[in-house]
């Protein structure tokens, strides 16, 4: 009896040094195997040779660790990528109008003809209010990417927004001999919304198409009607409820469609014209997009041949 309880123990003992053995190695691989995957973004997984329950869920766990690490790093240089690309440009468009304004300041000093120092004092001006204008975008589209800002939303007459807007661009349509096409519904109709923001989305759409369109430009802005796609909304007669919604249409000509990339459009400082036009930030319609956004409506772009489109929906209170 003793010796088969000796005998046994033996064979316990030596299946357990066993084990033990087999884990040690096991962790040794795993841990070189963590070691290779730390060094660099790998689609390689971590592999056992055991199958033991504990040992196949801590590879499993550490997969999904080395999952989520590889994805925020290439979250972290893609937005490392863009935050060079965007410093790059701003640099860019601040450092532009500022050379020109220091060199038609040292004309004005320079100068003694009077016309000539109103002159060059008219486009100081003018490039000071470039500068403005761009660091305005510059500061609203920071306060935006901060998710924590909001957008105070209250019922607001969308009509009154529009035409008010439209309309200040009067002297500015003038000035440029263009005579926009108008289709609009001039009757009152009600959204929740931000009076500022609004208006602020329908000038950057339209100074837009003012700045990098050719042509006249159509300017819609109609109610419709939008078919809910919900089984629950389907009568008992087979009729489709529907909703109401307001839309604005800006339409107009460009020049090069074949250097539009419509599906950055409204990426932050994408430009079509790599030339960088001084009149224009590339911060425009990515303003008006995240605006939208965030006063629940709808924005796109589309281009058809030489016309591009931008058409903003919004739900009716």
């Amino acid at each position: 009896m003793g010796i088969f309880v000796i005998i046994v123990l033996l064979v316990a003992l030596v299946t357990i040094t066993i084990k033990y053995i087999l884990y040690r190695r096991q962790i040794k691989t795993i841990c070189r195997q963590i070691q290779f995957v730390s060094q660099d973004i790998t689609n390689h997984r971590i592999r056992t040779d055991l199958t033991k329950k504990e040992v196949v869920e801590l590879a499993e766990l550490i997969n999904e660790m080395v999952d989520e690490h590889n994805k925020e790093s290439v979250e972290f240089m893609s937005k490392d990528k863009r935050l060079k690309e965007a410093l790059t440009a701003v640099s860019h468009d601040i450092r532009t109008p500022l050379t020109s304004l220091k060199g038609y300041f040292e004309l004005l000093m320079s100068e003694e003809d009077y016309d000539k120092k109103l002159q060059y004092a008219g486009v100081m001006s003018e490039r000071m209010d470039n500068l403005s204008d761009l660091l305005d975008e510059l500061f609203t589209y920071t306060k935006l990417q901060n998710q924590d800002y909001k957008l105070e939303l209250c019922e607001l007459d969308m009509t009154r927004l529009v035409l008010d807007t439209i309309f200040s661009f009067y002297e500015i349509f003038k000035e440029k001999g263009c005579e926009p096409e108008l289709d609009i519904d001039d009757k009152s109709y009600i959204v929740m919304c931000n009076d500022v923001a609004v208006k602020r989305v329908i000038s950057n759409v339209v100074r837009n198409a003012l700045v990098h369109g050719v042509g006249n430009i159509r300017l819609e802005y109609k109610l419709e009607d939008k078919t809910v796609l919900d089984d629950n909304k389907i009568l008992p007669n087979g009729n489709v409820i529907t909703s109401k919604q307001i839309k604005f249409t800006c339409r107009n000509s460009i020049a090069h469609p074949e250097n539009m990339d419509i599906t950055q459009v409204f990426d932050r400082f994408y430009k079509a014209d790599k030339a960088r036009k001084e009149k224009s930030t590339g911060l425009g319609l990515a303003i008006a997009k995240e605006m939208v956004e965030r006063m629940g409506g709808e924005i796109s772009a589309n281009l058809d041949g030489r016309i591009f489109t931008i058409e903003i929906v919004f739900e009716l209170a």
